[in-house]
Parts: structure tokens; C-alpha cells; sequence
């Protein structure tokens, strides 16, 4: 055999023998394997869609999360005149109506005066119970809900001398959040975090077992308990701002800090729940900017308020949230716009048959 022949039968063999040891290899591996290349090139980091919520934001409400040192509350020990829940309590009489403006029964005495103010109707209600239990609140389906009913219809069905709106304490505009206690049981306990972008918080009123105010500028998570100055808390709720307090004109409301826009120097409808002394409160309301009234400021409202010598006064919901109802009808403005309520704030007779 000559030398070229013989070079090219070992090269020959060398291949078969490379072909051999390498298809074996690939024929064990998993069909399923993928082999990777690098890329050459670094790809860009994924940018999230400003647009598209995250499933955690995208979330309508949080999941309230309860203090463990809020147990369920018990007031037996107070001997109340009405029950501590949702029954309508006593049905009033018709003849302590004694005029389109004034009641009067032995637990309660309701004067109702109107005047003007800076080209703005206003009326205020005063009131004076004889036990804090007529002090009351009631909602449309249920304060774990967010159904709404026509506002005359639910101040009617409470049984209410007189009932003004309440919170709107399932509004969509607070994302679940707020501290909601309603006739003693609490409903929400879900304020948020100093910081975080949604935590600019709307002022808390709470109302103890003996019936007096307390008021909390935007509170944050974690600072609201089982009482407040020792008391146990009958109602909380969840709005504001803080118009009077310690009978001073309130003057740091200007909306930078709270969720809500209030229109701090538009001219609104608006209405107030004011504590004047023990069992002594008021109710403020004004007209809206129509019909010849300019509506109120929030500055011009608060400052209608300390007028009227009340210690502590504290909005809610205004607009066309707003009614006065008593002895069967709305008082401010019969016949301007009304939309339907989720909650109302109203006080109740305690006479005996």
C-alpha cells in the first residue's frame, strides 16, 4: 500500500471514530433541552406600563386590618335609654311638633333657626338629648356595604325627629380606607401608613359613651384603640375637615394634605355636626350657589360656626349630599338636588309610650 493511501484510510477512520462518540452523546440528552446562546448584546431591562396597575394596586379596597386591642364592645353597663344597634327606636309624636321649627319632648328639644350670612341662606339646628344614646346612626344596606337610598326615605325610615347625612363612609374616592365605628361596632379599621402616596388621611371624629366629641387630624395606621381619654368609642367617622375645635376657627385645612378635594375656597353647599356642651349639639348647614345664595367657603363656614358658640364642628359630606330633615321633610332647599345616601346621622326621641 503506498504512503498516500494509507494517509487517507487514517483520516478516514479517525472521522468514523469522532461520528461514533459524539452521536451517542446527543441521542442520550432530553429532546427537551435547549441550548442558549449568550446574546452579544445586553437586552434592555423591562419598563413597566405607567398605565397598568400592579394586581396589589389594582386592588379597589385593603383588606381592613383590625387592631387586636379592639375587642367587640359591650355598653349593658350603661343602662341606655335606646338599644346599641340598628332597631328603630321610639316613634315621636306628632304633637310635640309644636311648629314647623321647634320640638319638644322630655328626652329631647330640638329649635331650628335660619339666617344670612355673605349672600348665603343658612339654618342651624339646636339640640339637646337627655341620654347619649339618641345620638344615633343608620344605613342604606348596611354599613358592610355600599348601597344607597333615596336620603328622604332613609331619614323616614329611622324613625328621626331630625337626621342630617352622615360620611358617605363607602365612598370609592378613600380606596377602603378610614376608621368606621357605627353604634358601637366597628366597621373599619384601615388607615393607612405616614408616606406612602395615598396616605394623606381625612380628619377623624370620634363620639364616646357619654356622647362627647373628640376630633383627630388625618390619624395614620395604628393610632386609633379601644377608647379615647378612657372611653369607649359608640361612633367614628371618617371625613372632615375639622372646622372648630376647642372653640377656635380651624385654619390649616387648605386641602394640601387630605385625600379629598373640598373645595376649600369654592362656594359649596355644606353641613356640619357640632358638640356645643354635654348632650348639647348643633347641626350647621348652608345653602348651595343657586337660587340667589353664593354658597360658603370653607373658611366662611367655619367661621358661621364659632358664631354660634360651638366647641367642636366637623363637615361632612356636603353638596348635594347635604340635607336637614325634620318632622318628615328636608328643610334646606326643598327642591334643589338631592343625591341618594349611603349613611345618616340622626337623633332620636327616647319618650316613653
Amino acid at each position: 500500500m503506498s504512503m498516500k493511501k494509507t494517509r487517507a484510510t487514517l483520516i478516514l477512520a479517525a472521522l468514523w471514530l469522532t461520528v461514533a462518540l459524539v452521536l451517542p452523546a446527543f441521542a442520550a440528552a432530553d429532546s427537551s433541552t435547549v441550548i442558549r446562546l449568550s446574546p452579544s448584546v445586553t437586552p434592555e431591562p423591562e419598563v413597566a406600563d405607567p398605565f397598568v396597575l400592579s394586581p396589589v394596586e389594582a386592588q379597589p379596597t385593603e383588606a381592613p386590618a383590625a387592631l387586636p386591642t379592639f375587642p367587640p364592645q359591650d355598653f349593658s353597663d350603661k343602662n341606655y335609654a335606646l338599644p346599641i344597634d340598628f332597631t328603630n327606636p321610639v316613634t315621636p309624636k306628632s304633637s310635640n311638633f309644636i311648629s314647623e321649627d321647634v320640638y319638644r319632648d322630655e328626652t329631647l328639644q330640638v329649635n331650628i333657626s335660619t339666617g344670612r350670612k355673605d349672600g348665603c341662606t343658612y339654618w342651624v339646628a339646636d339640640i339637646v338629648v337627655s341620654d347619649p344614646s339618641q345620638l344615633r346612626t343608620l344605613s342604606a344596606g348596611g354599613f358592610d356595604s355600599s348601597s344607597q337610598m333615596d336620603a328622604i326615605r332613609l331619614c323616614k325610615r329611622s324613625q328621626a325627629v331630625l337626621a342630617i347625612n352622615g360620611d358617605f363612609f363607602a365612598s370609592s374616592e378613600r380606596r377602603g380606607k378610614g376608621f368606621i365605628i357605627r353604634q358601637g361596632e366597628m366597621f373599619r379599621n384601615n388607615l393607612d401608613t405616614a408616606g406612602r402616596w395615598d396616605s394623606k388621611m381625612m380628619d377623624v371624629l370620634l363620639i364616646d359613651e357619654d356622647g362627647d366629641f373628640h376630633v383627630l387630624f388625618h390619624p395614620e395606621k395604628d393610632t386609633i384603640y379601644n377608647t379615647v381619654d378612657g372611653k369607649r368609642i359608640l361612633n367614628a367617622f371618617s371625613f372632615g375637615p375639622v372646622l372648630v375645635h376647642e372653640g377656635q376657627v380651624v385654619k390649616d385645612y387648605a386641602g394640601s394634605d387630605r385625600w379629598i378635594d373640598m373645595s376649600t375656597d369654592g362656594d359649596r353647599q355644606r353641613i356640619c355636626l357640632c358638640q356645643v356642651d354635654t348632650l348639647h349639639y348643633m347641626v350647621i348647614c348652608c345653602a348651595g350657589p343657586s337660587n340667589g345664595n353664593s354658597g360658603m367657603s370653607l373658611p366662611k363656614f367655619a367661621q358661621l360656626a364659632v358664631e354660634q358658640g360651638v366647641k367642636t364642628a366637623y363637615n361632612l359630606d356636603g353638596g348635594d349630599s347635604t340635607i336637614l330633615f325634620f318632622n318628615g321633610n328636608r328643610i334646606n332647599g326643598r327642591n334643589v338636588s338631592m343625591r341618594k345616601l349611603q349613611d345618616i346621622i340622626y337623633f332620636a326621641s327616647a319618650e316613653a309610650d
